[in-house]
């Protein structure tokens, strides 16, 4: 480990703790280390743009630089690079088929990725289509971490319409339904948008705490016994843990 570098990086975590700054001796004291050994380190830091002196000079604070960065970081993070294996190992140690959606303008979620087992069954998703949000396990997962706004807008615009029997249709129920996900940490699809299909998903965060998308497992209601729920949910709750923490999600939503 180089000595500097490591130092010159803990400034920059404890600058990220603290948006209104800290000043030569504070970080001196935080790092135990000599005030003349954290100029030299803040003076080529800021030499850089990775941090800015305050408007009076007497404290240091995260640069501009940064915000370059984060546009670069954000603009190669492909989702589909980042969750394609997640997904192929829930689905083998599942068994299950396994989908990546992500919420659509349209209060729609659309299928991006789908890993298939050797199961015969069939059921309506694909890459590239589409399904509603009230009605699938996807749907609620992402709906139940929306902010009051989004989902106000959603109840207003949009019809809770039935597909089967099963299919939550009234306003208050629903809201009732999402705040179990709230709870729970995932949402059930119980033959609510396919008869004899069942499934489970939970949200996935991204580096801002938005849930943009969800991941779920799918099978045939024997196939998804509350046995089986069971022993599928800490699977499926970690890998959605691990593809937010790979966009960036530090939170523990």
């Amino acid at each position: 480990m180089i000595q500097s570098v490591d130092r010159s990086l803990q400034i920059l975590e404890l600058l990220k703790e603290k948006p209104g700054g800290m000043g030569i001796t504070e970080l001196a004291n935080k790092l135990d280390v000599a005030k003349s050994t954290i100029h030299r380190l803040v003076s080529t830091l800021e030499s850089h743009q990775y941090i800015q002196r305050s408007a009076d000079q007497t404290s240091y604070r995260l640069g501009l630089k940064f915000i370059e960065m984060y546009h670069v970081v954000v603009d190669e993070l492909n989702i589909l690079e980042v969750a394609r294996n997640v997904l192929e190992e829930l689905s083998e140690r599942t068994s299950k088929i396994a989908h990546l959606v992500m919420i659509e303008v349209d209060h729609q979620v659309i299928y991006l990725d789908k890993v298939e087992t050797q199961s015969t069954i069939r059921i309506y998703s694909r890459t590239g289509r589409k399904a509603p949000l009230h009605c699938t396990g996807v749907g609620k997962a992402i709906l139940a971490y929306s902010s009051d706004k989004q989902l106000n807008d959603f109840l207003s615009t949009k019809e809770l319409f039935k597909l089967t029997d099963r299919t939550i249709t009234d306003a208050t129920e629903f809201q009732n339904e999402l705040e179990k996900v709230r709870q729970n940490g995932f949402a059930i699809d119980d033959e609510e948008h396919e008869e004899g299909i069942r499934c489970i998903a939970v949200p996935i965060f991204d580096h801002l705490g938005s849930a943009t998308y969800a991941i779920s497992i799918t099978g045939t209601v024997p196939q998804m016994s509350e046995e089986r729920l069971a022993e599928y949910l800490p699977i499926l709750k970690q890998a959605g843990k691990e593809i937010s923490r790979r966009l960036g999600y530090k939170g523990s939503r």
